[in-house]
């Protein structure tokens, strides 16, 4: 190591480096926002211990495999599980039967209003409008009592 003297000079070089960056939802992520562009719902499924995540994970929170295998997860077999009122919109957490975690989306008003364990569906928006987003999804309508 050098030491510094009292007559030498330190000297510093003033510079910057650019710096981008792209934040991407993952890999179960990107697989899942793709197939709500095609109007698809999945889920991951762990084989060691039969759990299935919604959304997606590549790994299994309890027992830590990893996760590979998909299944399809019905738009037409979720529930309101929680909701709240958003300037004048319903926003409500959507659970499927049989898979943990769920989905948020806008709550379609209709003439009876919300109620946790009410089945929904969801309704995506027209093929030409969807991007890839949650917001595929346009809302989830109410299917039964």
């Amino acid at each position: 190591m050098e030491r510094i003297t009292e007559g030498d000079q330190i000297r510093r070089w003033n510079d910057h480096i650019p710096l981008q960056w792209k934040y991407t939802a993952g890999v179960a992520g990107e697989r899942f926002l793709q197939l709500l562009k095609q109007g698809k719902i999945q889920a991951s499924v762990c084989r060691s211990c039969n759990k299935t995540y919604l959304p997606p994970k590549i790994f299994c929170k309890e027992c830590f495999a990893q996760l590979s295998e998909w299944r399809d997860v019905p738009s037409d077999s979720g529930y309101v599980y929680s909701f709240t009122a958003v300037n004048g919109e319903i926003i409500a957490l959507v659970k499927f039967d049989g898979v943990d975690g769920g989905l948020l989306g806008r709550l379609r008003k209709g003439r009876e209003g919300p109620r946790i364990g009410i089945k929904v569906k969801a309704v995506f928006r027209r093929k030409e409008d969807r991007k890839g987003a949650l917001s595929d999804i346009e809302y989830f309508e109410r299917t039964g009592v």
